[in-house]
């Protein structure tokens, strides 16, 4: 074992390594070289390290594929008060409102690793209808709540993650080339919302917007999903329409703190 990640006692020597990697990348995009440099590890293993949080979505490459940042996995965690408990208890107040005014299932969303984590989900009411429980996990690349989290962030982190994660043929209608995803998040940026149209489920419809914490990364999205015969063209349109806003709102808040009576007031 090399003497950057010998043990120490009681603690996880290569630990603080990828601990004192993540603080330093905190401060400014650095180099490989420029890390090992800072926090004293030979490069071999400041590349092991970065692979790791790399593939886990903590840190990501800037577009030019030179320097390392902070990813959204750090982000998901607890930005602006934007970790899974407390983004639940955010967003609930929204969520019953459309599951009460739409009737189908609504769900709230956070990128973990590579793949979305389902943290809060109301089920429809209709005996037919998309049954994801909360906790369960599902792919970014074809789902609503994936992409929208995805167009959210620099373009270059999001093709960073795109190349390096499985993307499944999960029906006929899942898009997986790279430049035809990136295409697609192009147009989410644009219009603000994301669908996935039996792209992850045949016969069924999602539309998600994302959450922006207070440095404007997103902490999570929600959506809500239904069959494509309840949910037409018009209305994935409204929506879609309906979630910009609410996700804007709710942005805001986390932005100025995350008040309470701010999110109060708002629902």
């Amino acid at each position: 074992m090399s003497a950057e990640i010998r043990n120490l006692k009681g603690q996880v020597a290569v630990l603080h390594k990828a601990l004192d990697l993540l603080e330093c990348l905190v401060a400014a995009p650095l180099t490989a070289a420029d890390i090992s440099k800072q926090i004293g590890v030979a490069k071999p293993t400041v590349y092991r390290l970065l692979s790791t949080l790399q593939s886990r979505g903590f840190i990501a490459k800037e577009s030019d594929g030179a320097r390392y940042m902070i990813g959204s996995a750090i982000h998901a965690l607890g930005a602006g008060g934007g970790n899974a408990p407390d983004l639940v208890a955010l967003t609930r107040p929204f969520t019953s409102r459309l599951a009460a005014t739409y009737g189908e299932t609504v769900n709230v969303a956070v990128k973990s690793g590579g793949e979305i984590l389902y943290v809060d989900v109301l089920q429809s009411a209709h005996r037919l209808r998309t049954d994801m429980p909360a906790g369960g996990r599902d792919h970014l690349h074809s789902t609503a709540l994936g992409k929208a989290i995805l167009a959210d962030l620099p373009e270059g982190e999001a093709k960073a993650i795109l190349t390096t994660i499985d993307r499944v043929q999960v029906t006929p209608s899942t898009v997986v080339a790279v430049p035809a995803l990136l295409r697609q998040l192009a147009a989410v940026r644009q219009c603000g919302y994301a669908v996935d149209d039996q792209e992850n489920e045949i016969a069924s419809v999602c539309i998600a917007s994302a959450i922006r914490g207070y440095d404007n990364h997103p902490v999570g999205a929600i959506s809500i999903s239904g069959p494509r015969w309840r949910i037409d063209d018009q209305l994935v349109k409204v929506i879609g329409e309906e979630l910009v806003l609410i996700c804007g709102s709710l942005s805001d808040v986390l932005r100025l703190g995350g008040a309470r009576a701010d999110v109060a007031a708002l629902s």
